[in-house]
């Protein structure tokens, strides 16, 4: 039909869909007025579908809505009723929304590139490619890292979408939500605080309006309080939330769900962010001052630093009262796989802000035993034993209890990286003088016993409640970024005596991840050889005797042959594969120079030749004893 090759035309962007449209249209005007000389009732002619269409593609100059060109092209789909179907088409919310909802929809999916972003935090760690958290902060991805600037063309095109509703009103049409969700979304677009202030009065004018609005009108306006580091953000945040919830007494379809209420804690997380970053551009505008007023500065920055570092700790411990207020007493209320979802968020966003707080005491350090880094890595740690009465648990629901098993490893996998990044993330003056205090170990082998812990509640949880479920993608991925998290934090052993410690976690995850292959009946398999790759090299790091180390070695091999690839695919393991090559040149580095080298990796090289079987002989029976 015309309409679908319309529609079809309407998806491309710029000129080109534009003018595909109006061409289907102009074989359509010719075909309905051919007709009409045949006949007194027009056969095929435009309907409202069609000048929808006409006036969503044609409302837009170079992609940006433009209120002198919806109005033109509204008073042309008129005329065009009348002259083609002999009637006058009278605009409804339809027709005005049809102008807006097209432009909506191509810039959720501009926003959509956001999804496979690799995110960066302030001081430059890169961390795992995450998707925007639940998939509803997109709506407020131009406030990602602070308030932008003004753009007159976004400033330009959100006006001219709000002069379209309210010209919507003087012809007496009652916006619908989706108009006034439109609108809201043009002021977050600009990416301005003067924006977002905006779109909060439409939102108010929504909520007054005779329209039925929805808990996704304010999805943009809480996502862009939530980035936006502003320090009254949290605030606002928390003042829409009891707003809405003031207001679901009499409409309960508005009561704020666990993503508005883990907005609060990720805004909390984003001051913090903000506060980092002008603490970095302080210190490179400090260290570039005259030396005659060094001594002012320095005292000026000095009582800064000191109100930032206050500020970040109070951060953590609001993040860290807000996971205690929700947690668990909203989850036990549901079963929902988005309600988990956000809890994971709040979970990583809570210790993120514990990790910040502990990092900048190491870089900026303070005399208050409550803002130094050791009480900000016990308060992480604490967040891990919120889990232990759930671990303790069974749970009757399967995917419940799986959701909940992604939700501990992914936090106890933060955990393991914050611990990390505490001891990396730092300059080398910092370092030295928290190393000189714990006799040259670092803060994630001082807190080890937790790490194994953790390690352990995890894969104990996971086999009590063992189903096939586990071996999702999802849930192989959790898994497996716990192991290496974990592997990672173990490279910063240099003394011999916490050797035991790093091969015993090594024999754990092998472990388990065997188990793991036993269990695995069939499913997507994962590439696991940074596992093992990263046991191996740790085995040449912290083994010193030769002997030991080729043991270690031999043990990590044999562990993970069961997992190498086969000529026939049945004898594949199902549950993920394993490099050989890559293991034996891990293997190669761990040894070093050794003269013992090349003789121990040999052993490896060969390949087990195949034995003609013997039959149920003496022979062998005493070979098969002998292996």
């Amino acid at each position: 039909t015309y309409n679908a090759v319309m529609a079809s035309w309407a998806l491309v962007p710029g000129i080109e869909g534009q003018q595909g449209v109006n061409d289907t249209f102009s074989l359509l005007e010719t075909a309905s007025l051919g007709d009409d000389h045949d006949s007194d009732e027009c056969p095929i002619h435009p309907n409202k579908e069609t000048f929808k269409i006409l006036i969503a593609v044609n409302s837009k100059v170079e992609d940006r809505f433009s209120f002198e060109q919806a109005k033109l092209h509204l008073y042309r789909i008129q005329r065009l009723s009348d002259s083609i179907c002999g009637k006058v088409l009278i605009p409804d919310t339809d027709i005005y929304n049809a102008a807006l909802s097209s432009l909506l929809s191509k810039k959720k999916k501009k926003k959509s590139d956001f999804h496979s972003e690799v995110v960066v935090d302030n001081d430059n760690n890169q961390k795992y490619a995450k998707s925007w958290e639940d998939g509803w902060l997109r709506y407020g991805h131009q406030y990602h890292g602070g308030f932008k600037s003004m753009n007159k063309s976004s400033i330009t095109e959100a006006t001219d979408m709000a002069k379209w509703l309210l010209h919507a009103e003087k012809r007496g049409v009652n916006p619908n939500v989706e108009m006034y969700e439109a609108v809201i979304q043009a002021w977050i677009e600009t990416g301005t605080k003067e924006g977002l202030l905006t779109a909060e009065e439409w939102a108010k004018r929504a909520v007054t309006s005779s329209s039925p609005t929805r808990l996704k009108t304010f999805h943009p306006i809480i996502a862009a309080w939530a980035l936006s580091q502003f320090e009254r953000a949290p605030h606002r945040v928390t003042e829409w939330n009891r707003q809405l919830v003031a207001m679901s007494a009499s409409k309960p379809h508005l009561k704020p769900d666990l993503n508005f209420l883990s907005a609060q804690i990720i805004a909390w997380k984003n001051v913090q962010a903000g506060i980092m970053t002008r603490l970095g551009e302080r210190k490179e505008l400090s260290s570039s001052e005259d030396d005659l007023t060094s001594e002012t500065v320095d005292s000026d920055n000095e009582s800064k630093i000191r109100r930032d570092v206050e500020t970040i700790f109070a951060s953590a411990q609001s993040c860290k009262q807000l996971l205690e207020k929700f947690y668990p007493n909203e989850l036990n209320s549901t079963q929902d796989t988005n309600a988990l979802k956000a809890f994971t968020s709040m979970f990583t966003h809570t210790i993120q802000a514990w990790g910040c707080a502990s990092r900048v005491t190491l870089l900026y350090p303070t005399s208050s035993v409550l803002l130094d880094t050791s009480h900000g890595v016990d308060e992480m740690l604490k967040i891990a034993r919120l889990f232990d009465d759930k671990l303790g648990a069974d749970e009757s629901e399967e995917e419940h209890a799986q959701h909940m098993l992604r939700l501990v490893g992914t936090s106890y996998a933060e955990i393991a990286s914050q611990l990390y990044q505490i001891d990396s993330d730092v300059d080398s003056d910092a370092e030295t003088r928290y190393e000189s205090s714990i006799s040259g170990r670092t803060i994630f082998l001082e807190k080890f016993s937790h790490i194994e812990r953790m390690l352990r509640d995890y894969d104990f949880y996971s086999r009590k409640q063992f189903s096939q479920g586990m071996f999702t993608p999802e849930s192989k991925s959790v898994r497996h970024r716990l192991y290496k998290e974990v592997l990672q934090g173990c490279a910063g052993v240099t003394l011999p005596a916490d050797c035991g410690h790093v091969v015993r976690v090594c024999k754990l995850i092998m472990d388990n991840l065997s188990w793991q292959e036993e269990q695995c009946q069939d499913g997507v398999q994962e590439d696991i050889t940074e596992i093992f790759v990263d046991m191996a090299l740790l085995a040449g790091t912290v083994v010193k005797v030769p002997d030991e180390r080729m043991y270690v070695l031999t043990a990590i091999h044999n562990n993970a042959s069961r997992f190498f690839k086969r000529k026939k695919s049945f004898e594949t393991s199902s549950y993920a594969t394993v490099d050989r090559a890559a293991l034996v040149g891990a293997m190669r580095m761990a040894m070093g120079d050794s003269e013992l080298t090349e003789p121990f990796l040999r052993h490896f090289d060969k390949r087990p030749t195949k034995q003609k079987a013997r039959g149920n002989t003496a022979m062998a029976f005493v070979e098969e004893m002998m292996r």
